[in-house]
């Protein structure tokens, strides 16, 4: 009997005599092409000989695991463990002629031939072990791309970060420009109403910044302005956002500080800039600044803000420039 099937079948792991028993021990089902003959995900307790036909195990999304020939046997786990979830869908792939071996069939090999029994039970440890070790095997090379996929994450979120913080950052001077001071100040804000603290924000216009590009040329111009930015990173805290907003302009946020703390913050600008060497110097040409200062009102649009501390440095201007005003 055991020469019908094919001589690389699984049955050929049993004698001869073990075979003819299995056979009498089930009973026999027939399945037409596409009808399942196993469920993924179902409780069973018998396990399938197919005799005749083909199959093919599948998970849930429907793809191919392995194919089953004559000969070939599955379901055993439920068989020998009742009421063990069926792994995977068995469909029929053509007409198939199955033995199917139930608890009844169990308990009348255990006491014929008991040998069956415990090559079963050899076979799913085996089949136990196997998916074990594709298990763990898989779960390292997941693990694997996963750590590959997060380096890649993780340089191109550095990336993006260090390309916005140079769109954020004007070149020359090193300050954030107006994207960023734009960007910055609803942070700002937001702080200020939360815990109410004092908000102040300077802008700053620089005089005869024009007669010396003018006269010297933009590499001039562009000492000058390195120099501000110098002055500005090194006369402010960490905590506060001085910003070059174009040309000559710049904006100082000052956070946590009293309007005569801020005054005093503001005249010690004006005075290292007024004193700051440049090549001007040496055609009588002196840089000096004006500044427009003002408190952050809560509630008020970051629009009225910035309005009434450019209003505070027009008033600046219009009394001679090279001072400080409030508003």
């Amino acid at each position: 009997m055991k020469s019908d099937f094919p001589s690389d079948s699984p049955l050929h792991v049993f004698t001869e005599d073990e075979v003819k028993a299995i056979f009498a021990a089930g009973k026999e089902r027939a399945c037409v092409a596409g009808e399942a003959i196993i469920i993924e995900g179902e409780r069973g307790d018998s396990m399938y000989f197919l005799i005749e036909g083909t199959a093919e195990a599948r998970f849930d999304g429907g793809s191919k695991v392995r194919t089953y020939g004559s000969g070939s046997y599955f379901g055993e786990l439920s068989f020998i463990n009742p009421g063990q979830k069926r792994s995977t869908t068995i469909v029929a792939t053509s007409p198939a002629r199955l033995q199917v071996l139930d608890q009844n069939s169990v308990r009348s090999l255990l006491q014929s031939h008991p040998g069956v029994i415990f090559t079963l039970l050899q076979r799913a440890c085996a089949f136990l072990v196997d998916n074990e070790r594709a298990l763990i095997s898989d779960l390292k090379r997941r693990n694997t791309e996963l750590q590959e996929t997060i380096k890649k994450l993780e340089f191109t979120r550095k990336r993006l970060t260090q390309e916005e913080e140079t769109a954020r950052t004007d070149a020359l001077t090193g300050l954030y420009n107006r994207r960023g001071f734009e960007a910055e100040l609803p942070n700002f804000i937001e702080r200020a109403n939360a815990i109410g603290v004092g908000l102040a924000l300077l802008a700053m216009d620089l005089d005869h910044f024009k007669p010396l590009n003018d006269t010297m040329g933009h590499p001039a111009g562009d000492f000058v302005l390195q120099g501000v930015g110098k002055i500005l990173r090194e006369k402010v805290r960490n905590s506060d956002l001085p910003c070059r907003m174009g040309g000559d302009e710049f904006m100082v946020l000052i956070a946590d500080m009293s309007q005569a703390a801020v005054s005093m913050r503001a005249e010690s600008l004006r005075t290292a800039i007024g004193e700051m060497a440049h090549p001007g110097n040496e055609k009588g040409i002196r840089i000096t600044s004006t500044l427009g200062g003002t408190l952050y009102k809560p509630g008020e649009t970051r629009e009225e803000f910035i309005k009434r501390a450019d209003e505070a440095l027009y008033e600046a201007k219009r009394a001679g420039r090279n001072r400080v005003a409030w508003k």
